[in-house]
């Protein structure tokens, strides 16, 4: 019997951060611990090699929960997920971050999560589990992907909440 080529599964990730909001006695206003962040491959995939001379791109594809603008009530706990697509040639291994680049952010720090694993032209799924801000106020914050060396690639994608 002639050899098969091995399965190619898709590759897919959950990447799962929690954070929570406390007001501030100086401003009123809101600050978070540091998230924690939880890999859950969904598939066990062997790892590919990442081709030399590879391009970093990631696409937004749809926000699977929680679409921007969304009501939450204060102190909710939100599971926050997107759908996205490694539209580069790279492969994403555990080099790869995604970061807080601005807005509702832990104490004005950068917050950093694992990227990976995702084959070049492959859906991710990243899951982010926060709770909503005790204050009323609408919060956003923009998460960028980056590379090994610290290089932000591909497009910025966004949580934004509305807390009556």
């Amino acid at each position: 019997m002639p050899p098969t080529a091995p399965a190619s599964p898709t590759s897919a990730a959950t990447i799962i951060s929690l954070w929570t909001a406390t007001p501030t006695k100086e401003t009123g206003r809101e600050q978070t611990s540091t998230p924690e962040a939880i890999f859950t491959p969904a598939s066990t995939a062997s790892e590919t090699p990442t081709p030399e001379n590879c391009t970093n791109d990631l696409k937004y594809l749809t926000d699977l929960t929680v679409p921007d603008g969304s009501p939450v009530n204060p102190g909710e706990k939100i599971d926050k997920q997107w759908l996205v697509q490694n539209s580069g040639t790279c492969n994403w291994d555990d080099n790869y971050r995604l970061k807080l680049v601005t807005g509702f952010q832990p104490l004005g720090a950068e917050t950093a999560q694992l990227l990976f694993p995702a084959r070049a032209d492959n859906q991710v799924t990243i899951q982010i589990f926060f709770m909503a801000p005790t204050i009323s106020g609408v919060y956003r914050s923009a998460w960028q992907a980056y590379d090994p060396n610290g290089l932000p690639f591909g497009e910025t994608i966004y949580i934004e909440i509305v807390v009556p």
